[in-house]
């Protein structure tokens, strides 16, 4: 067997023909391809994580906001038992009073009853005491002695309260 040059040369010819077909036709746009899609995949990779960079700023923003919003609500919390405080105390103070009011009145009402009680017995005793002395003594006072008497007797009834 022996080596043909013409077919060598045809052979290479044949296969460099083949490359530059595949090479042109073939693998050029296959390359562009995978060109465009990593750049596509780069391009992704970057807004991921320009999003990723965006997502963390909101959400020290948003804690941020929460503890503001913490802080706030705190405070608001504490003026309103501070205000509550005040009012409450603001009721009490004016149930006090109201109860005063009613306890004074009460007692001015129960002094007025005693008194009319009292003016009651005072004139049942003296009653009682004139019909007492007009019997012991039937007739030997006068009017005037039996007034000064009883009122003696009342001064007394005046003195043991």
């Amino acid at each position: 067997m022996s080596i043909k040059w013409y077919q060598l040369l045809f052979q290479i010819i044949n296969f460099g023909i083949l490359i530059f077909v595949l090479d042109r036709f073939l693998y050029k746009p296959i390359v562009n391809i995978i060109k465009q899609r990593n750049k596509k995949i780069e391009d992704s990779i970057k807004a991921a994580e320009a999003t990723l960079k965006e997502k963390a700023k909101i959400e020290a923003i948003k804690k941020k906001a929460i503890e503001e919003a913490e802080k706030e609500a705190v405070k608001i919390v504490g003026k309103a038992k501070l205000d509550a405080g005040k009012s409450g105390k603001s009721i009490i103070d004016k149930a006090r009073q109201e109860a005063e009011k009613e306890v004074d009145k009460k007692f001015q009402l129960m002094s007025e009853k005693l008194a009319d009680q009292e003016a009651k017995i005072t004139q049942k005793i003296t009653g009682l005491v004139i019909k007492t002395t007009s019997r012991v003594l039937k007739g030997s006072l006068t009017d005037k002695e039996q007034k000064q008497i009883i009122d003696k007797e009342i001064a007394k009834l005046k003195k043991l309260k």
